[in-house]
C-alpha cells in the first residue's frame, strides 16, 4: 500500500514555521530562525546562514524525517488488515501529519494538550478502519482466510501399545 507521506515543508505550511521549529529543534541545539528550517526543507542555498546554524537545521530536517516515519509505521500498523490492492482513504494521509506532529513534540504527553487530543482522535478514527476492514474479512497482510493442513497421525494407542 502507498502512502504518500508529509514533507518537512507540508509540515512547516500546515502547522506553521515557528511552531515545528521550535518542537523540531533537538533539545541540545540553540534555536534557530524559522525562515532557515523553511529555505533547508525547500531546498534553497543557505549561504546566508551560520556554519551552526545550518548544521541545526540540518538535524531538525533529520528530526522531522524520523517523525514522519514513526507516523507512517503507526499507520501501517492499522492498515495492515487492509485488502491487498485497495487503497486507504485520503483522510489518512492528512492524519499521517497529525501523527508526525505528535512524534515531535515533547510535551505531548500531558493529557490536556491540544496535540495529544488530536492524536488520540486519529487513533480513534484509524481503530475503526482496522476494525471495519477485518470485519470484512480481510487479515493481515491483505490474505483472506488461513489453512493448516496436517499430516496423518502415525502413531496412536494401537501402534505403541506394546511399548
Amino acid at each position: 500500500m502507498n502512502l504518500s507521506l508529509p514533507s518537512a515543508s507540508q509540515l512547516l505550511v500546515r502547522f506553521g514555521a515557528r511552531d515545528i521549529t521550535e518542537v523540531a529543534v533537538p533539545d541540545t541545539e540553540r534555536t534557530i530562525d524559522p525562515a532557515l528550517l523553511v529555505a533547508a526543507a525547500a531546498g534553497e542555498p543557505m549561504d546566508d546562514w551560520q556554519p551552526e546554524e545550518v548544521a541545526t537545521a540540518v538535524a531538525t530536517l533529520a528530526r522531522i524525517a524520523d517523525a514522519v516515519t514513526r507516523a507512517r509505521s503507526e499507520v501501517s500498523f492499522y492498515l495492515r488488515f487492509r485488502p491487498a490492492g485497495e487503497e486507504a482513504p485520503e483522510w489518512v494521509t492528512d492524519d499521517l501529519a497529525e501523527i508526525a506532529r505528535y512524534h515531535l513534540y515533547d510535551d505531548a504527553g500531558k493529557e490536556e494538550s491540544t496535540v495529544r487530543v488530536l492524536y488520540k482522535d486519529v487513533l480513534k478514527r484509524l481503530e475503526t478502519l482496522a476494525k471495519e476492514d477485518k470485519e470484512r474479512g480481510a487479515a493481515e497482510a491483505g490474505r483472506s482466510g488461513m489453512q493448516l493442513t496436517s499430516q496423518p497421525r502415525m502413531m496412536t494407542r494401537n501402534t505403541l501399545g506394546s511399548l
